[in-house]
């Protein structure tokens, strides 16, 4: 079983422009209990609308609800907001649906009563996602558009992160893996407008998050000093290893590791001994209809987000090639050069010590200190450091 964490600390880790980061996983031969979850509030379902600046680094855009700058539609289904309860990581939302006797107050699930208690101090309306009835949109940019605010050249990422559900939950060889990657921009002058998210019900599958409105009837703005990045030459690779990845005697990351290679043409990792091939490696750009693809999308915080859903029990190293499902698998996100008819326009740098840049940067846990093993090779303007979480 993996013991993985929640974050977000930042610690600077400095990677090439092809291999992002890699996480690690083992996965026992064993199951996990099925336990119920709160479930969404109701309502019509629909896509999640874009709350987070976006920029679309090599000019391929995705269809998005509503449009860039409109005014924010907000005739759907909302619920009260007030604030948060408990400690991390054991935070809870406060938060109620209106009573539909009498919209002032918390619902009292009782038909033709108004027994409910009033909403806490401070609260806002956070009108929920996937409903038809609410549709807004962040801003974007077009990077490669000359004449723009910010930059026509190549864009450098600046944070990297691997999302909340790979760093908090144990998995095992009956999991569903949600893999998830997000890429950010420092932006200056900020990039406006972001609208502000509240939390209101549900984890995981079921969690619900709402456009924040004053009491006014505003809608509430973040900072815009921050944009994720979307780019179609995004790529994902799944691959067994065939040692431990700790070394039994010292319990530190196996040295043996350190002379795999990264053949950026296939984008794999080979060793002899060492590792098997993929039994996924897919990219955006070639991405289908259905679950089996590698794609981007808006999650229900409504940031693009680079996602995909691991079915272990139908995708493991036994059913591929014929070897152990359970074990240590390593995870690269990495880019291609082309894709389809964009040429890569998104690169991950080093630290530069002769400048002072820090270069491209990892989000990293904070509940528990993190062993990283790093592996650094020179390749002229760039470097490759390799960086594994032990989770």
């Amino acid at each position: 079983m993996v013991t993985n964490r929640k974050k977000h600390a930042v610690k600077r880790r400095h990677l090439i422009m092809s291999v992002a980061v890699i996480a690690i996983f083992m996965f026992p031969m064993t199951s996990l209990a099925a336990q119920g979850e709160p479930g969404r509030p109701g309502g019509e379902e629909a896509g999640n609308n874009l709350s987070f600046p976006v920029i679309w680094a090599e000019g391929v855009t995705k269809a998005l609800p509503g449009s860039a700058g409109m005014e924010p539609t907000t005739n759907g289904e909302w619920w009260y907001w007030w604030g948060t309860t408990g400690t991390d990581p054991n935070i809870e939302p406060l938060s109620c649906p209106p009573d539909p006797d009498d919209s002032s107050l918390c619902d009292d699930g009782i038909p033709d009563q108004t027994t409910g208690d009033r909403p806490g101090t401070g609260w806002v309306k956070a009108y929920l996602q996937k409903d038809p009835g609410n549709i807004w949109q962040a801003a974007t940019i077009d990077w490669i558009v000359s004449g723009t605010n910010y930059n026509s050249s190549s864009l450098v990422v600046d944070w990297i992160d691997w999302g909340d559900n790979l760093e908090s939950v144990d998995w095992y060889t009956k999991s569903k893996v949600r893999t998830e990657v997000v890429l950010y921009q420092d932006m200056d002058p900020p990039l406006m407008p972001e609208y502000q998210m509240q939390h209101v019900s549900g984890w995981g599958k079921n969690e619900v998050h709402g456009l924040a409105v004053d009491q006014s009837g505003n809608a509430m703005l973040g900072t815009g000093e921050q944009a994720t990045v979307y780019s179609p030459c995004a790529r994902l690779t799944i691959q067994k290893l065939l040692v431990d990845r700790d070394d039994p005697a010292t319990g530190e990351p196996n040295p043996v590791l350190e002379s795999m290679v990264w053949d950026d043409f296939d984008k794999v990792w080979s060793g002899e001994g060492l590792v098997n091939p993929p039994i996924f490696n897919k990219a955006v750009w070639a991405a289908g209809d259905g679950p089996d693809y590698y794609s981007a999308e808006i999650n229900v915080k409504g940031k693009i987000i680079y996602g995909y859903t691991w079915d272990v029990r139908k995708l493991n190293d036994f059913i591929v090639n014929e070897g152990d499902a359970s074990g240590d698998y390593r995870i690269t996100f990495s880019f291609d050069d082309t894709c389809g008819t964009a040429v890569l326009n998104t690169f991950f740098v080093p630290a530069s010590a002769e400048t002072g840049d820090p270069g491209t940067q990892l989000l990293l846990p904070i509940e528990e200190e993190e062993e990283i093993s790093i592996l650094e090779e020179d390749e002229g303007r760039y470097r490759r450091r390799e960086c594994r979480y032990r989770l």
